[in-house]
């Protein structure tokens, strides 16, 4: 279990380090250079506002050097300054983070609870009407736009209702019980597509668990329906399943700027909507290696919840 923890561990340095290149490169091949596109609407700019610019954008020196400098100040937790602002980044993330971090889980939540409970349900009653019925809930789900149904919600609920979802934030710790009631309604819809996607993955692999001859077996012996399904296929079906809602968790970290804009919360997708629209590439450099280091935090957690539910793979990886 250590060797494969420690390869796990390796794996996702790797890949943030790799990200690291990526998020720093991609805003040096931005067509045209980022100081002329930031003096654009300012008229001429003199050569010392100009080396001052580039400074801020960490833009000055030796390619090797920028990105060393870059690295080194993420190091100690420096993101760098905003340069609309000029105010440190550091805070705003740590601000609008928990906002994305809560409604994505909250969405991925509501997302696995219904795909596995629709999955085995279907699963158990093969060829009936209910296995019909939930295949074509999840089918609709998987089809329809969330944010669409938000938008009709929202619309019709102002015009023939009088109502309007909350439009003012408020922290988890300050009132948990309106916290809950502005996220509730943005997570369930954010959660339909993936709900989808996870009710046919487990439909599909319960039906291949359940035709096992362990399962006959089990059902011989006299255990009930209840520990059959839940405690003998599931485990067994699951694995696949654990592997799509850590891709999806990515998914769903980046979807949430769509759900952020319609229900007015601040997270940090709409942080960097509107740093892209201001033009603050440090900000969009800050957020994007953030946002990039929890998906890779993520899918090492999902990779070690492999080895805790099936220790075949962490026995048998290279």
């Amino acid at each position: 279990m250590i060797a494969y923890l420690v390869r796990r561990l390796l794996l996702a340095a790797l890949t943030v380090v790799i990200m690291s290149f990526l998020v720093f490169g991609s805003i040096r091949i931005v067509p045209g250079k980022a100081v002329d596109l930031l003096l654009a609407n300012t008229g001429a700019a003199t050569p010392a506002e100009r080396q001052d610019l580039e400074q801020k954008l960490g833009l000055s020196g030796p390619i090797w050097q920028q990105y060393g400098t870059w690295v080194g100040n993420l190091a100690r937790g420096d993101l760098g300054k905003s340069v609309f602002s000029d105010q440190p980044i550091g805070p705003q993330v740590k601000r609008y983070l928990p906002v994305t971090l809560e409604l994505g889980l909250m969405s991925m939540a509501m997302s696995t609870i219904l795909g596995l409970a629709l999955g085995v349900f279907a699963a158990v009653k093969h060829g009936s009407f209910w296995d019909f019925s939930s295949t074509s809930v999840g089918v609709a789900m998987l089809s329809i736009p969330g944010y669409w149904i938000a938008t009709l919600i929202i619309g019709y609920g102002a015009v023939y209702f009088g109502w309007t979802p909350p439009l003012i934030y408020v922290p988890f710790r300050d009132d948990p019980l309106a916290n809950l009631g502005q996220f509730w309604l943005p997570a369930l819809l954010m959660s339909f597509s993936t709900a989808g996607v996870l009710m046919r993955l487990t439909r599909t692999t319960m039906l291949e668990v359940l035709r096992q001859d362990y399962i006959r077996t089990a059902r011989a012996k006299g255990l009930g329906s209840f520990v059959v399904t839940w405690r003998h296929a599931l485990r067994n079906a699951i694995v696949p399943v654990i592997t799509m809602i850590g891709i999806y968790l990515g998914f769903v970290l980046g979807s949430t700027v769509i759900f952020e804009q319609i229900f007015a919360l601040p997270g940090i997708g709409r942080y960097m909507i509107q740093s892209i629209n201001s033009r603050d590439y440090p900000a969009v450099q800050a957020v994007a290696i953030v946002v990039a280091t929890f998906v890779v935090i993520i899918n090492l957690v999902v990779d070690i919840a492999y080895g805790v539910i099936d220790p075949r793979i962490r026995y048998g990886s290279s």
